[in-house]
Parts: structure tokens; C-alpha cells; sequence
């Protein structure tokens, strides 16, 4: 950073255009040098700008030299960016996309990406599942924020059976008024999601409780919990990781919909769900705690017989220990 600023101070591009685009082995600019690019004024990241484009034709270095003059490019471009660059920046993070589960250390990707939202232009949803993942699993997640405030995507990130449900009842479910709740932009499920998305994974609050039946009570108790208990059944199978594990973005709003259905009139379906989030997932995750407490707080211990199967047949030490913990809680009332 310190190099960079000093050619750029002393206003030698040329040099510095050189040393960003062939550096002496390797070199990752990170999300401080890209900053820096980012800041300069607007007639040197021109000057910049037509170096790094002339470059990305270039035959020297091959083709990964032009990637990198096209991630140095989005760094600069900002106000003047031309069609084709947008094109170009898209169809990059397209192919991580489905090249890569999360990206921790990617700072290309974050480039691009901004480069594109700069530029007017949208990510697509797997982008954006791209992304946020990414910054689930990085240990610098303020690095992200000015790109993470600026996406509009789908509530849930698709590419896992459960959320790819999810998002297509949400699609066909009426868009039925809700008196009394501050309208959502996708209506009254989508608010349901997303309440269920900000639920604590441990244990939910009284606040959260409140909400999620308000949330709840218009559109009918009884039909949220036969439109969220299929969800459940498909999660069990597990998420989108190659080992089975569930999208960090998308793990919350399951133990949310969990704690839902242990707020609504029980049902046999409902408790099978539960109970499958227990045992079926092939990857374990907070999520199995979750689902065992949300058995032992239905009401009228109606969840109980379900843990005393999953007891008998769990042999994981702590999940044992979670449900014979929650087979020593009452059931919560009513209402």
C-alpha cells in the first residue's frame, strides 16, 4: 500500500500501472491496495483505466494477466464503466460461482462485484449466494460490509433443495394483506421468512416468539405450519456443501421455521420433521440442538414420545445429552 501510494502521490501512473500489472511474483493487491485505486481522483484511474483495458488483451503473462488487468480495471473504473467491462466482470463472478462453494481471501471477487453495483448493473442470485457465504466464512467481514449493504437478492440463497422450495412457494403464495404488520417488499410469507431468518440459533426470545405469531396469526396458524413443515422434510436431507452442510446465510432461517412450528398447533407431520433435523442431515450443525429444543417445547409434551425414539436410536454423546435434557422440560402452553 505504502508503494502504491507513493507512486500515485507522485503522480507517476505509468510506473505504477507497470507494477500493478506485473509484479515481481506473486502478489495479491488485497482489499487495502484496491481502496487505494479506488480513491484516486477520477482523471488518474482514467489514465489508469485505459493501461489496465489495453492489457487485457494482452498475450504476456497469459491469461491469468488479463484477469488480473480486468479486476484492476474494475478497481478504477468507477463513473466511466464501459458495457463491455460490466459484461466481462459478470461473467467472472459468474464462473466462481459455480466454481466455488465461499471464497474467504478472494478480494477479486469483492472488486468485481463492487465495480458492477458502482455501474448500475445487478448480481445474479448465485453471485449473491457466492458472496454472502464468502463472508460468512472470512475472518474480515467488515471488509464486506460496503458490498453486503448494497445487495438486493433473494431472502434465501438458492442452491440448496430446501431454500430452492422456499423460494419457489414464495413465488406462488398469495400476496394476502396483513393488517396490522408493516408490509414487507415481497408480502406477508416473505416477512415470515424473513423473521425466521433472524432467529437465535440457540434459544429465541420472548420478542422473537411475539413476532413470529403475529407474523403468523393472518395468515392462518394452521396453513403456515402445512406450508413450512414440507421445507423441514426436504432439509433434512441436508444443504448445498459438498459434504451435505447447510448454507451459513440460509442456517439461521431453519432454526427459525423450527421455532416457529414449535409455536403452532402441533402436528404429527410437524414432529416428524423435527425429529428428522435430528437424525437424517449428514452433516451436524447447531441445527440439531435446535430442532431437539423446539420438540421439548411444543405443548402438552406432545414432542416427548419423538425424543425418546431419537434417544434410543442417537448416538451422538452431545446430542444425547440435549434431548434428555429437553425431555426434562415442560412443553410451552398454548396460545
Amino acid at each position: 500500500m505504502e508503494h502504491v501510494l507513493g507512486l500515485a502521490g507522485a503522480g507517476d501512473l505509468a510506473t505504477l500501472s507497470r507494477a500493478l500489472l506485473f509484479p515481481e511474483g506473486w502478489c495479491d493487491e488485497g482489499f487495502g491496495v484496491m481502496t487505494v485505486l479506488r480513491g484516486l481522483p477520477e482523471a488518474d484511474r482514467r489514465v489508469l483505466a485505459r493501461s489496465f483495458a489495453g492489457h487485457m488483451t494482452t498475450t504476456r503473462g497469459g491469461p491469468d494477466a488479463r484477469r488480473h488487468a480486468l479486476v484492476l480495471l474494475a478497481a478504477v473504473a468507477d463513473g466511466f464503466a464501459d458495457p463491455s467491462w460490466c459484461e466481462a466482470w459478470d461473467a467472472l463472478l459468474r464462473e466462481k460461482a459455480r466454481r466455488y462453494w465461499y471464497s474467504q481471501v478472494d478480494d477479486e471477487m469483492w472488486t468485481c462485484a463492487w465495480a458492477l453495483l458502482d455501474a448500475g448493473r445487478p448480481l445474479s442470485d448465485e453471485v449473491i449466494g457466492l458472496l454472502r457465504r464468502s463472508a460468512k466464512e472470512s475472518w474480515r467481514p467488515e471488509c464486506m460490509e460496503p458490498v453486503l449493504g448494497r445487495l438486493h437478492g433473494p431472502v434465501l440463497n438458492a442452491g440448496e433443495p430446501w431454500a430452492d422450495c422456499v423460494l419457489a412457494d414464495l413465488a406462488d403464495l398469495a400476496d394476502l394483506a396483513v393488517l396490522d404488520v408493516p408490509p414487507a417488499p415481497g408480502g406477508p410469507w416473505h416477512a415470515v421468512v424473513e423473521h425466521a431468518l433472524r432467529a437465535p440459533v440457540g434459544r429465541p426470545t420472548r420478542a422473537w416468539d411475539r413476532r413470529a405469531l403475529v407474523l403468523a396469526d393472518p395468515l392462518g396458524r394452521e396453513r403456515v405450519r402445512d406450508t413450512a413443515t414440507p421445507w423441514l422434510e426436504v432439509a433434512a436431507e441436508g444443504g448445498g456443501g459438498t459434504d451435505g452442510a447447510y448454507d451459513p446465510y440460509n442456517l439461521p432461517a431453519l432454526a427459525g421455521l423450527a421455532w416457529l412450528l414449535s409455536l403452532l398447533p402441533p402436528d404429527p407431520a410437524t414432529i416428524r420433521a423435527l425429529g428428522a433435523l435430528v437424525e437424517r442431515p449428514p452433516s451436524r450443525t447447531s441445527l440439531t440442538g435446535t430442532a431437539v429444543r423446539a420438540l421439548g417445547r411444543l405443548p402438552h409434551r406432545l414432542g416427548h414420545p419423538e425424543l425418546e425414539r431419537l434417544s434410543a436410536r442417537v448416538a451422538h454423546k452431545v446430542t444425547h445429552r440435549q434431548i434428555r435434557e429437553a425431555l426434562e422440560v415442560r412443553g410451552a402452553p398454548e396460545g
